[in-house]
């Protein structure tokens, strides 16, 4: 049963990401449906922009679990909340190009620092409350992607990018008072440290799981969960929610007359998103709760083939597809990331979580950074359908190797 102290902990710095996302998310919401208005052109630099926040996690995220260990959770989550802010408020104060670009290079390794204390925090926690715990996590984190998208999108149709932005950016300022009331760890001790540093003497291993581990079978399960996350990123969180503004366009353009009411594009982007991560705050505890009850392997079995078959239906030439499609994608993607999070952190050598956990994010990274890239790097090529097409097979592939890899129990305490 999970504590009230547990929860609390989880809850707080939970909040601290979902508030400090928030201008992150708003950017997805909008740029698409606005490349000129930030001083961009249609192509592989919108994907870039997009997408380099997480290239950079690819390093940043190793970094992020040393930082961790020496100094614990507040001093870095102060660091991380000032990026937040700065980063946001450049989206507003410098347009084109580079200075879009650098600001994504610094919010990347504000996230990396925040993504890994906070799967820290969860994973103090007996494995039987991981799913649970893993929920709640992403339902309050959720919680700031979808006031980000919903007000953040109508804030730039009626007050323009530049305010909006200001407006966010200022509101982060919350999250100081928050991280006091964060428990510290005592686990980055440097006994703790030296212990870690043993096994971490460099392969190849430690280079892509984290661990240096002799166990194969263990290391073929967790190279399994990381790629299987790895295809749910690529697909959903890099591929449908950076082109999803732009599919809209296509299929409504720039607004939608509902009787008397217009709404503009950027809008509608903002109230699809948010509907579709309102599911992940409503669903995300419960799915946990059933990944802890029934086993992780279950959940996945059910949620990938939705995923597929929801990425095949966006191809259907209709206005009101992705409308109707796109929430129930991200409903499946849900249960699939609390599922994976916790078979993550189940599977994770003691001495080296910190590691591993932050290997298990580069590869969700690597795959939401290459989404954007795949999705306008090659949108003249094949089109939007072919590249929906490809990533529902990849999410198949996905499924196959953890099925194959995971048999019986995934949890390694």
């Amino acid at each position: 049963m999970i504590t009230n102290y547990s929860s609390r902990q989880v809850s707080l710095t939970a909040i601290v990401l979902a508030i400090s996302v928030m201008g992150d998310s708003m950017l997805y919401g909008v740029l698409p449906s606005h490349i000129t208005d930030f001083g961009l052109t249609a192509g592989i630099g919108v994907g870039l922009i997009l997408s380099v926040n997480r290239w950079v996690r690819l390093v940043s995220n190793s970094w992020a679990a040393i930082v961790y260990n020496r100094f614990g959770i507040r001093v870095p989550l102060f660091l991380s909340i000032g990026l937040a802010i700065a980063t946001t408020a450049a989206y507003s104060l410098f347009h084109g190009f580079w200075p879009l670009l650098i600001s994504r290079i610094f919010w990347g390794i504000c996230f990396s620092i925040q993504i890994v204390s906070l799967y820290m925090v969860v994973l103090r926690e007996a494995p039987e409350q991981r799913g649970r715990l893993m929920g709640l996590y992403n339902a309050i984190f959720r919680s700031g992607s979808l006031v980000a998208v919903l007000i953040g999108g109508a804030l730039v149709d009626i007050l323009g990018i530049d305010i909006a932005f200001l407006i966010v950016a200022v509101a982060m300022l919350c999250c100081i008072p928050i991280v006091m009331l964060i428990a510290e760890d005592e686990t980055h001790s440097m006994g703790n440290m030296a212990d870690t540093e043993v096994n971490h003497r460099f392969n190849i291993w430690t280079l892509i799981l984290g661990t240096n581990i002799e166990n194969i079978t263990l290391r073929s399960k967790i190279l399994a969960v990381n790629y299987t996350r790895f295809t749910h990123t690529f697909a959903v969180s890099g591929l449908v929610t950076s082109t999803i503004g732009l599919l809209l366009k296509q299929r409504i353009g720039e607004s939608l007359s509902i009787n008397d009411l217009t709404l503009g594009i950027a809008t509608i982007t903002g109230i699809v998103l948010s509907i579709s991560w309102s599911g992940e705050v409503i669903s995300s505890n419960y799915f946990g709760q059933i990944s802890d009850r029934f086993g992780r392997r279950p959940v996945i079995l059910l949620c990938v083939p939705v995923m597929a078959i929801g990425l095949l239906s966006l191809i259907i030439n209709n206005s009101f597809m992705p409308i109707l499609v796109v929430p129930i994608i991200f409903l499946a993607t849900t249960a699939g990331k609390i599922t994976l999070d916790a078979s993550a952190g189940d599977l994770s050598p003691h001495a080296d979580k910190a590691h591993v956990m932050s290997r298990y994010s580069t590869w969700a990274d690597l795959g939401a950074a290459s989404g954007p890239i795949a999705g306008y790097g090659l949108m003249g090529m094949l089109g939007l359908h072919w590249i929906y097409i490809i990533s529902s097979l990849l999410i198949a592939s996905g499924v196959i190797a953890y099925v194959v890899t995971t048999g019986g129990t995934t949890t390694n305490e």
